[in-house]
């Protein structure tokens, strides 16, 4: 239907426009951080992971929160990740980016260890993650389930200033709830519960975060 120089052209205008909407999310204005909930109330938090470094998690029920004048969430799993951040992307345009502003992409267990990532690629989309490892490598049991993208609603302010600290090569804690967010313009946003499927659509864990602790920095990692 079209010929070489057409569709070179085309596939150049189409990745200008993306190269364009990406940039124009990522420095545009950020708007005011919606979400202040108070968490005096909510059920306690695990502190640590688990001792193989797998994320801790505990099921909850029944507990609504307030993020936003027009966004609540559903408390799913209590919930603790940490881990060696391997992608970074701010969100400002998207529905969810008043109380979602950050997503961060998180290896745990054998892949955070120091060069548990070497010859790794990740990538990061708009809500995804893309990852391939090294070619000819043995890979760890089950690494696939390490590899975790997460959706971030900070608790309020204070853990929103915090996150934004965080960077590719950071080693982070992350302690909070993962929830099922309902809003105005937006399908039930609902967090994956489970680390075995996926970290692309329907995989991600939407976590409303009420505590962050950066540990260290690994410069391997960016």
């Amino acid at each position: 239907m079209f010929d070489e120089g057409t569709k070179i052209a085309l596939f150049a205008v189409v990745l200008t426009a993306w190269v364009f909407g990406l940039t124009t999310e990522q420095l545009a204005p950020r708007a005011d951080l919606e979400t202040a909930v108070e968490t005096a109330r909510l059920p306690p938090l695990p502190q640590e992971v688990t001792p193989d470094g797998a994320p801790a998690q505990s099921r909850v029920s029944g507990i609504r929160v307030d993020l936003s004048d027009t966004f609540t969430a559903e408390l799913l799993a209590t919930y603790v990740i940490e881990g060696l951040v391997v992608t970074r992307r701010e969100f400002r345009n998207d529905p969810t980016s008043a109380i979602s502003p950050l997503d961060l992409g998180i290896v745990w267990g054998d892949l955070a260890k120091p060069g548990g990532i070497d010859g790794f690629e990740f990538r990061t989309g708009h809500r995804l993650i893309w990852y391939s490892p090294p070619e000819n490598t043995e890979m760890p049991r089950r690494w696939k389930n390490q590899v975790t993208n997460n959706h971030l609603i900070p608790a309020n302010q204070t853990v929103s200033d915090v996150l934004m600290e965080a960077k590719v090569g950071s080693h982070v804690r992350l302690r909070g709830y993962l929830v099922k967010v309902t809003g105005d313009q937006i399908s039930p946003w609902r967090s994956s519960l489970r680390r075995d499927d996926g970290s692309i659509v329907g995989g991600c864990e939407i976590i409303l975060v009420t505590d962050v602790d950066i540990l260290e920095d690994d410069q391997s990692a960016a």
